[in-house]
């Protein structure tokens, strides 16, 4: 789902069997955020904000935060911590 900077859903997709999915319709120029949400709840996803200029946007990678990345980040976070 995609918001607009007054909270206000404006866009909402579904990803096809490989997670991707795109826009024909542009959105005007602004700031969005992003969320993503899993229906089997086997994985988390962090909001994207992003912001829009009247240029043709790249695509975007999205990465699961599943249980192993979860504790990846918390090692590395604290081995950064460490140093």
């Amino acid at each position: 789902e995609v918001i607009d900077a007054n909270s206000t859903p404006v866009r909402a997709f579904k990803t096809n069997s490989l997670g991707q999915f795109a826009s024909a319709t542009p959105l005007l120029n602004g700031t969005y955020k992003v969320y993503f949400e899993d229906p089997q709840k086997q994985h988390e996803f962090e909001i994207i904000e992003i912001t829009l200029d009247g240029e043709i946007f790249n695509p975007i990678e999205v990465v699961s935060i599943d249980a192993r990345e979860k504790l990846r980040r918390e090692l590395f976070s604290k081995a950064a911590g460490v140093a």
